[in-house]
């Protein structure tokens, strides 16, 4: 099966939901395009991840991105919280998410290793934590549903079998939306912290790389070289670049680049700098160079861009 956002998200210009479910099935496996955050609350069960499988109980936390099939099997009891998002929600209002310890491990590495089929569930969440996470949820879907009956209760697809606009009417506080997304990004933080806050043996590498993502998205401006990184996760540079690509789909120095040229064009939106400026303050010591850079990525150049024929700043 295969969950589209079209068909998940109530509200489309706000791609954020949440499910509190109390006795959760076997599910069969299926695939989404969209991140669903998974915490189990109670009981116990298998998750399957293509051809993987691993036990699951209360107090773990992982993230699913979508595009590896996965499933549930062998359930007793099980409690899941899921928070549905689309990424592009955190685009909107990163503030330093990024930078929390822990977050690029819990929401970028261990993701990419479930897809490539590598099990890599390392967070288990204490039960004042495990209670904060829920209580957070609980909140998350009263200002999403308002008035509306909780629907943990009916199987997922049932819920979104019926069109939107068939939907019952709902009574929703004002604000509902930032009150949403501050419980979420409160969430967010909180696994973030907890994962860097109880590593494993088995997690450090993850987290290594995590800090290095961190750092490069911290310091995308500095003189950053390949050997220095790779220092820093105590990997030799091959080891790394092969690891560090496994995780993003690119090379560091393509990420880099990406990163630069994302600054680049927030910048150009937001001031009237020239590109000279604009390229020195993004890292770039040749103003050609950035430009160049700027059109393969963006498909304008930056001038064309400050003069708004861009759409959007490009995602990292």
């Amino acid at each position: 099966m295969k969950f589209e956002r079209e068909l998940v998200f109530r509200d489309r210009n706000f791609p954020l939901d949440v499910f509190l479910l109390e006795e959760h099935p076997d599910y069969p496996l299926h695939i989404h395009d969209f991140t669903v955050i998974v915490i189990v609350t109670r009981g116990h069960g298998i998750n399957i991840i293509g051809k993987e499988e691993f036990p699951i109980k209360a107090g773990d936390v992982f993230v699913h991105h979508g595009t590896r099939p996965h499933g549930y099997r062998a359930t007793e009891h099980l409690g899941l919280i899921n928070v549905i998002f689309d990424q592009s929600l955190l685009q909107r209002v990163r503030f330093d998410v990024t930078g929390l310890p822990g977050y690029q491990s819990l929401f970028v590495v261990e993701p990419a290793m479930l897809k490539e089929g590598h099990s890599a569930r390392h967070l288990t969440l204490g039960m004042d934590d495990l209670a904060k996470a829920k209580q957070l949820a609980e909140s998350m879907e009263k200002e999403l549903y308002g008035n509306l009956p909780r629907r943990g209760a009916v199987r997922f697809e049932e819920r979104h079998r019926t069109k939107v606009g068939n939907l019952p009417n709902r009574r929703t506080p004002d604000g509902h939306r930032f009150m949403a997304m501050t419980h979420f990004m409160a969430l967010v933080g909180l696994l973030s912290r907890a994962y860097h806050a109880k590593p494993t043996v088995e997690s450090e590498r993850i987290m290594k790389i995590g800090q290095v993502i961190a750092h490069m998205e911290s310091h995308f401006d500095e003189n950053l070289k390949i050997p220095e990184l790779a220092r820093m996760v105590g990997m030799s540079d091959r080891n790394f670049y092969r690891f560090f690509h496994r995780v993003k789909g690119e090379s560091p120095l393509a990420y880099l680049q990406r990163l630069r040229i994302a600054k680049g064009a927030r910048i150009l939106q937001t001031s009237d700098k020239s590109v000279s400026e604009v390229a020195m303050e993004c890292g770039f010591n040749d103003s050609n160079y950035f430009a160049r850079q700027f059109r393969r990525i963006l498909g304008v150049s930056p001038r064309q861009f400050q003069n708004g024929k861009g759409n959007s700043s490009p995602s990292v």
